[in-house]
């Protein structure tokens, strides 16, 4: 089969790679670069994890997964245990994983060998006349496909659908609509000398406008002090579209840092935490050529359920031979 899979995220370029060494398969993403939510941002020497900021495993297959990435070198532990608004309050937890030089190097691990093409932002899908495939439309020109496995948020997946007038099966777009997601304003703030956040380099206050606050050079990517700050969901809806100067000088207040910032950037990532998510891995529409949901809205949230979800849907998709696309 000729598969699109929309999204270079972890679950686009999970399932690119399950099904890349029997399929054609060709990865899209609208941006400059892969990694979606794993992403880094370099200001000046800085180096700046603004999206996911660190990974555990719950499962086996995710273990090993993890496993994988240690030894490619791009994945390793950042510290153990559950972290509090003073630094780590429980060291019996979970690991941390990150990122060996920045979250975003993993998503490139795994584009590795794989048609990327990014910066190719599709403005719609449609039923392929006289086929029984698709048309993904990339401004002046087109894609065919034979099925189209959609990782981005379910929102804009449902809008490139509208776009090409694809009408889904009424319990899928039931299932679909009701996922849900909240946003989230970063700041990223270059420092000009030590941020003093306790060890391991971050907090998680359990009150105020702040959700999390990460040092990276603390954490071991930057060069230089470097803060990430994640607004808690109250505080980024309401300031959504605040100028960038009051969100930044909102939330540098509430994180009281000893040094001053040397050069700010907000980053606003609208569906940034998935909160009511679909209870299986993959949605297949119902009566159309393969169409295939997959991201972190499925089957769980964050890192891991964006990995074990792009290769549950390249499993459904692509069942022994004989079979046929699993629901």
């Amino acid at each position: 089969m000729r598969i699109v899979v929309v999204g270079a995220g972890l679950a686009g370029l999970t399932a690119a790679r399950s099904l890349d060494d029997v399929h054609e398969v060709v990865v899209i993403d609208k941006v400059r670069g892969v990694g979606g939510r794993m992403a880094t941002r370099r200001v000046g020497d800085a180096t700046l994890d603004h999206g996911a900021q660190f990974f555990t495993t719950h499962t086996d297959e995710f273990a090993a997964e993890v496993s994988g990435w240690q030894a490619a070198g791009v994945a390793q532990p950042w510290f153990r245990g559950r972290l509090g608004p003073a630094g780590i309050v429980d060291a019996d937890g979970h690991t941390r994983f990150r990122g060996t030089e920045s979250m975003n190097a993993v998503v490139k691990h795994l584009a590795a060998g794989l048609d990327v093409r990014t910066g190719t932002a599709a403005t719609s899908i449609t039923r392929a006349d006289g086929a029984d495939g698709w048309t993904i439309t990339i401004g002046d020109h087109s894609l065919q496909a034979d099925a189209i496995v959609l990782t981005p948020p379910v929102p804009q997946s449902l809008a490139l659908l509208a776009a090409g007038e694809v009408v889904l099966a009424a319990d899928d777009l039931a299932a679909l609509t009701a996922i849900r997601y909240e946003p989230c304003l970063a700041v990223l703030a270059v420092l000009d000398g030590p941020s003093d956040l306790p060890e391991p380099g971050a907090v998680d206050p359990d009150d105020g406008p702040i959700d999390w606050m990460a040092d990276n050079q603390r954490k071991g990517i930057s060069a230089s002090p470097a803060v990430t700050i994640h607004a808690t969901a109250d505080f980024s809806r309401e300031h959504w579209s605040s100028p960038d100067e009051l969100v930044v000088a909102a939330l540098l207040e509430a994180a009281g840092l000893p040094a001053a910032p040397s050069a700010t950037q907000v980053q606003r990532w609208r569906y940034a935490r998935p909160v009511d998510v679909h209870p299986r891995r993959h949605l297949l529409a119902q009566g159309l050529p393969p169409l295939m949901f997959a991201g972190d809205a499925f089957g769980g949230a964050k890192v891991e359920g964006a990995v074990l979800s792009g290769r549950s849907a390249a499993t459904a998709l692509d069942p022994k031979p004989g079979g046929s696309p699993r629901r």
